[in-house]
């Protein structure tokens, strides 16, 4: 894969928001349970939302792209495939297994990298008992097939693995009569009102009273506009909080998304943080940054990011409530724990902790560092080198495209980057 090398320099200046990936892919998916012509603006054109457009259109969408906007052309009732190809992307999975589920005859999803580790038993559960019949490979994971009809009405749902399963459930049961689900167990709580945003700006009527969420559609046609993402945002904030001062600008501080918690923990550390309108600016602060406590369950993907701000940090950081993040693109708990390492940082797990003991100012990595090719590490690789008093080479660079293909781009604005 492609290196790209950040060399010492003030990082400064102001770039765009990518578009949100989380939003991209809910707006396709509901754009295709909607009978008529759906555009969705903005939208962002990436690896794992690619996955999402290739799953629509084998699902009967006719999709039309062009640059800032998707058509999405739709009879409403998804159509037939025999094999949805859900490359590496875990929403691609969930919400199509659900979607997949809405026809009476079977259809194989499956993908690559470690999405055939990515669990999704709660899910069929849950389906089941609307109908469907479910089969999983090692009773867990995908390869997975599934074949309807699934019915609406009433069902529970473990989703304390994953918010997608509830997201997938609300998407699907759109399209059949009003439907409840009683939630469990539910993560990242704000992923399912990013999805219920999503349902709503597509006319589809939900509701929540505590666990019980309900759903009564079905979509109705619409012209959607993708907000920007936090969660790429996220390590573009970090990098002006290490080395300069950096503003992203189209980010909505109201938006449910849970990685603009990402400003609270920069704040907590002493980083300086400006909030103006849609604009969110993050400076350097005199003094090296302080240690962090953090929680990370409800926001899984800000902790590579985290863990490259806690390296720079004066003492001992504890990121927590780490389980989830075993199940995603990589280990994550071990991938942040190996490039801190090789950072030269002194990381490891206590419990249920990450624990990282912060060189208190810049670094001194090797010349090259390699994180694994998971497009969340490799970001967290770019803060480290940025926080760094030497060049520094970072291998796997093309991972990002999974979610924002235009990372190395952004930088290369604000500070002296080569891609290569």
């Amino acid at each position: 894969m492609a290196a790209a090398t950040i060399y010492p320099s003030r990082m400064e200046g102001v770039v765009d928001a990518p578009p949100s990936k989380s939003y991209t892919h809910r707006a396709i998916a509901v754009a295709l349970l909607a009978r008529g012509v759906s555009r969705i603006i903005n939208p962002l054109y990436s690896d794992d939302t690619r996955a999402t457009i290739t799953a629509a259109r084998l699902l009967g969408a006719r999709i039309e792209e062009s640059p800032g906007m998707l058509e999405v052309y739709s009879a409403g009732e998804p159509g037939w495939t025999p094999a949805i190809d859900c490359r590496e992307s875990g929403t691609t999975l969930r919400v199509f297994y659900a979607i997949a589920g809405l026809q009476d005859k079977p259809i194989l999803l499956h993908g690559r990298g470690r999405l055939h580790e990515r669990p999704l038993a709660p899910l069929a559960r849950s389906m089941e008992a609307l109908g469907a019949k479910t089969l999983l490979h090692r009773g867990c994971c995908p390869p997975a097939a599934v074949m309807g009809p699934m019915e609406g009405g009433y069902t529970e749902l473990d989703a304390t693995e994953s918010s997608q399963y509830l997201t997938a459930l609300l998407i699907a049961l759109s399209r059949r009569p009003p439907s409840t689900i009683r939630v469990l167990g539910l993560s990242s709580r704000g992923y399912v009102e990013v999805t219920i945003r999503v349902l709503e700006a597509f006319s589809v009527d939900t509701w929540v009273k505590g666990d019980i969420y309900g759903v009564e559609g079905p979509p109705k046609p619409s012209t959607y506009r993708v907000p920007g993402d936090w969660s790429s945002a996220a390590p573009l904030l970090a990098i002006g909080a290490v080395a300069g001062r950096v503003a992203v600008r189209g980010l909505d501080p109201d938006d449910p998304q849970p990685d603009r918690a990402v400003i609270d923990y920069l704040r907590s550390m002493g980083a300086l943080v400006e909030v103006r309108g849609r604009l969110v600016e993050s400076s350097k602060p005199p003094e090296p940054l302080r240690p962090l406590r953090a929680c990370i369950d409800p926001h899984p993907d800000l902790a590579p990011v985290l863990a490259a701000l806690a390296a720079t940090a004066c003492g001992e950081s504890r990121i927590c409530c780490i389980s989830r993040l075993r199940l995603k693109e990589s280990d994550r708990v071990d991938a942040i724990i190996r490039l801190l390492a090789e950072a030269g940082v002194e990381a490891g797990v206590d419990g249920d902790c990450i624990v990282i003991e912060g060189v208190c100012g810049s670094l001194n990595p090797p010349g090259d560092l390699h994180p694994v090719p998971d497009h969340r590490i490799v970001m967290a690789a770019a803060v480290l080198a940025a926080a760094s008093s030497h060049p520094v080479r970072i291998h796997s660079a093309s991972a990002v495209a999974k979610s924002y293909p235009g990372f190395w781009d952004a930088l290369s604005r604000i500070g002296r980057v080569r891609f290569e």
